[in-house]
This record gives C-alpha cells, structure tokens and sequence, in this order.
C-alpha cells in the first residue's frame, strides 16, 4: 500500500566512488562543475550529508543566475525536503521559478528540474493541487520541445500525486504512460519508480498478478542502475504483496534487505512509510504490542512535519493493529480519525480544481499542434523565398488562408467550448436544486416526525396528564438523540460534492461500532473486497446508508440471530450483503405487508436506482443483497 517517488535517500555505489575520484582529481573548475552536475544525478543513492556538500561546492563553483546555478540551488531544496523542512524548501523552490529565464532555452533543463523539485515538496506538504498544476505545465513544455525524457517525468510525477490522493486507477493511467515512453536505458534509470509506483498501486487494488510483475521489474532496474532507494522502496512493496499471500517468511527477508538499504537515509517520507509498513506485519504476526507502539511514533512524527496522507497510512496500520488486539474502542475512535483526515485531504485538494487543470492542459495541447504547424509553414516560406519569388507568392497566399481557415476553426472550437461549459454550469445548477430539493424533504419527512413526538410528549408532561413521566422523558430522549443522528448523517454528506464507495463503508463501519455496544451478546464482521472505486451523490449515498441501518436494525430485532456479516464488495459492479444467522423469512415474505423496515428499504434503493433481494441464508438465517451496476 505503500507510494514512492525518486526523491534521493542515501547510500554508496560504484558511479559515485568513480565520479568523487574525478571531482577531488582535477583543479580546473569547469571540469569540476560538470561533476557536480553528475553527482546531482546519483544523489538518489547518497546520504543527505554528502548531498549538502555537494551542493555548498557547486554553490562556490558556479557563476549567478546561470542554468548550473540553478540545478545547484534545486538540490538545495531537495535536501530540505530530505531531513523534513518542507517549508524552506518551498520557500527557496518558489523563488527559483520566480528568478530563472523562462523564454530562454538554455534554461530549459533547469527550469524543468525546478518545477519537478517543487511539484514534489508540494506532495509533501499536501498540496497536491499545486503539484498537479506543475506537472500539467511540465507536459505543456514537454510538447512544446518534443521532449520525451521531460514527457515521461511529467506523467510519473502526475501518477504520484495522484497516488497520494488515493486515485489509483487515475494514477496507473499516467504511470503507463510514462512506461510506455522508456525506449533507453537512461530515461529508465531516471524514471525507475513508474514500475514500483505502479505496482504499488495494483497492489491496493488487489490486482497482485499486475503488481509481482511490476515490481519485479523494478528490483531488477534498481540492482542494474545502483538506484538504492528504488531497491529500498520496491522491496518494501514486495514485502507488503508477500503479506497479503500470508507469505510471511519471504515478506521478512524483503523487509530486511531494505532495511540494510536504508540504513543511511535521511529522507523522513520513507521513514515514516517503512514504520507504518512494519506496524501491519507486526499486526499480521500477532505482535500487536510493537506494532501500536510503532505506529502512534509515527503518527507523531507524521503529524508534526504535517503530512496529512502519511497519517492516514499509519493510522491506517494502528486500526489494523487494534482490531488484531480486540480494542474495540480503540479501534472505533481510530476510524473515526481516517475519516475526518480523509475529508481535510479532499478539502485541500479539490477535485473540481485538478479537472480544470486537465481541462486547461487538453486546450493547450491543441494550441501546441497548431504552432507546431504554423512554424513548419513558416520555416518552408523561408525556404521557398530562396527558390522563386512566384512560388513564395503562392506559398505565402496559401499559408495565410490556411492560417485564416485555422483561425476559423480554432474561434469555432472555442465558441463551441464556451457553450458546453454554460451547458454544464446550467445542468449542475439543476442537479444541484434537484439534490437540495430532495434532501429538504427527507428531513422534513424524518425530522418532521420526530418532532411532532417530542411537541406532544412536552405536552403531556405540562398538562401532567399521565403518570408514566419518567418513560415520557425516555422516549423524548430517545426522539432528540435519533434527530440528532439524522441532522449528522445528513451534514456528513452535504459536506461532500460527491461520496466514494470507501467512505460509505467507513461511514457504516463507525455507525455499526456505536450501534453493537448495546447488543454485546452478538457477534458482528465486516468484509471488504473493493477492486474498483464508485462515486455517488450525497442523496444515493444517505439512501444506501439508511437502507443498510434499516437492515441491520431488522436483524437485530426480529432475526433472533447471534451473528451478522457485512460484505462490501465492488469490481465491474458494487454488491453490498447483509448476512444474518437467525431464524430466516417468513415462509409466505412475498404475500405479506412490507413491514419490519422493508417498504422503508424498498424505496430507498428504488430511489437512487439500486436493487435489493432477500435471499436465504442456508443453513439458517438471511441475507439482504443491495446491487447496483453502471
């Protein structure tokens, strides 16, 4: 489960020795700047104090305000970023794209390595808005240069931030992306963790056949090009794969062998990703002690340097390990925190921005093509003229209605653009009123009720018509705390543009841990198979939420069970199941009323095109399928 990008952990290797050997070997400066350029290179594979060295020499060395200044003041920022001081490494990455030449092309490379450097200081400090930003505009440059080398790490950068907002499938798109354009073995090397990457994304979507091939791969390139933190990393993820096999002898040696790897890093991101990694291995064995201790040191350490996506992971790995303990609360209060993380993450990071970002880089691209062919007419003019001025006549009157005709087109293009946004806009404001419209009422059906009751209890306690008033007061109790659970479900969606599958059964899970503290004599599981993620509106994911209360309540008290499982399972479809043990249907279900809450469920999946079916539960008990299909 565990993401990875090239950001330099240390290490010692063969190139390095023979490239220090240069370095320390000549006086002449020129030669050793381009060492230093070299070295820069390796510092995937050399500790946060030698990179620091490096940088304060090539400082020395290079002139002001030149490409090597520039590459040299990069690094810097890389190695705050390494030792955890996100915030200068921002500051001096932001001031480097202020200060160098962009319309200059001998700063291309430079100006490119910045935008990298900081793009990934941004996932760092969990903005990845910003970071996907930069990498759109690094495919931008790349198009307008033809530069598959710069191609290939825009798309790599894409699918790490991507995988830090937890958006696998977009994330594997731009990965096989950037593979698909690693035809030598230098834009592999630089590119080396699109394999770890992607097979680390596989393997959360529990795609393991997809991910051991990846990862082999990247094992492979990391031994071939002496790239010690892709070894690192990919073994981490092996490890994790072996895991899920129940492998747990092999995942030891893999964890091992990075650990050996990792022994000089200085780059805090991984520390906290192996602690977490470590923490669910402890939880797979057992050793559940070790394993909450480890995990609460890294949440501190997570929480303190303010990486909101590395918290999840480890909070993540400490649920694990309270489950693993049978720490009920614990474990409760823990999902809890992942959810409201996960909506601090959403809220930094929001999804409507990112599209406009993609919409914005399309545009672009077309606007690149048709330069790309404005400067080819062009550069034929010129030549033409060289020839015969009456060709160049002709070549110059067709480059200008061709050009007319483009321009045309393009005005035809963006009108038509303009026109599917207004579109869009207005469809959005009617979905949206038709949702607002819809939610009114379900408050006002549910609140409504609970609020005439609690009126006519106050009222029989005023008149002191009845003599029962300590049950009055127990059921105006009970009335204010079910509108109390309503008006939070209903805001717990309203806060969202849209709901995840994910966050519909954490959603579920922390309801179901409050609900069974009443209920300690039965017996309660979840299972979660979710391949492929779903989005749904806030009113379909409150429908499927309250039908799937409404079926467990039914359990609860009509089944006679001591045992209920809750299955989410999704792929090309999503399949919910509510499973009971109990004393199953009435033999005649189909031609009896529809009580006990199941008009109530019947209409709340018809509502928002779901289908549900009560299937026996052989040898005893029931099970209420929720489906629903794109």
């Amino acid at each position: 489960m565990w993401i990875f990008l090239p950001l330099f952990i240390s290490g010692q290797t063969q190139r390095i020795d023979k490239l220090r050997k240069e370095l320390y070997s000549t006086n002449i400066e020129a030669q050793k700047v381009s060492v230093l350029l070299s070295l820069f290179q390796e510092a995937r594979s050399m500790t946060s104090d030698s990179l620091l060295s490096y940088v304060t020499m090539a400082e020395k060395l290079t002139k002001p305000n030149t490409p090597e200044y520039f590459i040299a003041n990069t690094y810097k920022g890389l190695y705050f970023l390494r030792i955890g001081d996100g915030s200068n490494a921002l500051l001096l990455l932001d001031k480097l794209v202020n200060q160098i030449p962009k319309d200059d092309s001998r700063f291309f490379n430079a100006y490119m390595q910045i935008l990298h450097a900081r793009a990934v200081a941004c996932v760092r400090n969990n903005r990845n808005k910003d970071a996907i930003q930069d990498g759109y505009t690094m495919l931008k440059l790349s198009d307008v240069k033809n530069s598959s080398a710069w191609k290939s790490r825009a798309n790599l950068l894409l699918g790490y931030a991507n995988m830090e907002l937890l958006k696998y499938n977009v994330a594997i798109d731009y990965l096989h992306k950037c593979i698909s354009l690693l035809n030598s073995d230098s834009l592999i090397a630089v590119n080396v963790y699109a394999y770890s990457n992607i097979a680390s994304c596989f393997n959360n979507i529990n795609q393991l056949d997809s991910a051991f091939k990846y990862i082999e791969l990247a094992i492979k390139y990391g031994h071939q090009f002496e790239i010690l933190s892709s070894l690192s990393n990919s073994l981490n993820i092996r490890a994790d794969m072996y895991l899920k096999q129940k492998q747990n002898k092999l995942a030891m040696v893999d964890l091992e062998e990075a650990l050996h790897y990792r022994k000089q890093a200085g780059d805090i991101i991984y520390i906290i990703s192996d602690m977490a990694q470590l923490s669910e291995f402890y939880a797979s064995i057992g050793q559940t002690k070790k394993g909450i201790q480890l995990a609460n040191a890294g949440i501190e350490t997570a929480r303190e340097k303010k990486m909101l996506a590395k918290q999840i992971y480890l909070m993540n790995a400490l649920a694990e390990n309270y489950k693993v303990a049978g720490l009920r609360n614990e474990y409760e209060q823990v999902l809890l925190n992942i959810i409201a993380l996960k909506d601090s993450l959403y809220q930094k990071n929001s999804a409507d921005d990112i599209a406009g970002f993609e919409a914005k880089y399309q545009l672009q691209k077309k606007e690149n093509i048709i330069i790309r062919q404005e400067n080819k007419l062009a550069q034929n003019r010129y030549t033409t003229i060289g020839i015969i001025a009456l060709l160049t006549f002709i070549f110059i009157a067709s480059g200008l209605l061709y050009r007319n005709a483009q321009l045309k087109r393009q005005h035809k293009y963006e009108q038509q653009l303009m026109e599917q946004e207004l579109l869009a806009k207005e469809n959005l404001n009617k979905a949206m009123e038709t949702e607002r419209k819809r939610i009114a009422a379900d408050m006002h059906d549910n609140l409504g009720a609970y609020a005439a009751a609690i009126t006519n209890q106050i009222k029989l306690i005023k008149d002191k018509s009845v003599v029962y008033d300590f049950i009055v007061i127990k059921n105006l109790e009970s009335n204010a705390a079910s509108m109390v659970s309503q008006l939070s479900d209903t805001i717990w969606v309203l806060k969202n543009q849209e709901l995840t599958l994910t966050n519909l059964a954490d959603r579920f899970k922390s309801w179901m841990q409050k609900l069974m503290k009443s209920y300690p004599g039965i017996d309660y599981h979840f299972k979660e198979t979710i391949e492929k993620e779903y989005n749904f509106s806030p009113v379909n994911a409150l429908h499927i939420y309250y039908a799937l209360t409404e079926c467990v309540n039914n359990a609860l008290q009509h089944s006679g069970c001591n045992e209920i499982v809750i299955s989410f399972v999704s792929n090309n479809s999503v399949e919910i199941v509510v499973s009971d043990n109990g004393k199953g249907m009435h033999p005649f279900f189909s031609r009896i009323p529809d009580g006990n809450g199941i008009g109530h469920i019947k209409h709340r999946t018809y509502e928002c095109g779901w289908k549900v079916r009560w299937v026996d539960n052989h040898p005893q008990g029931t099970n209420v399928v929720l489906s629903y299909t794109t």
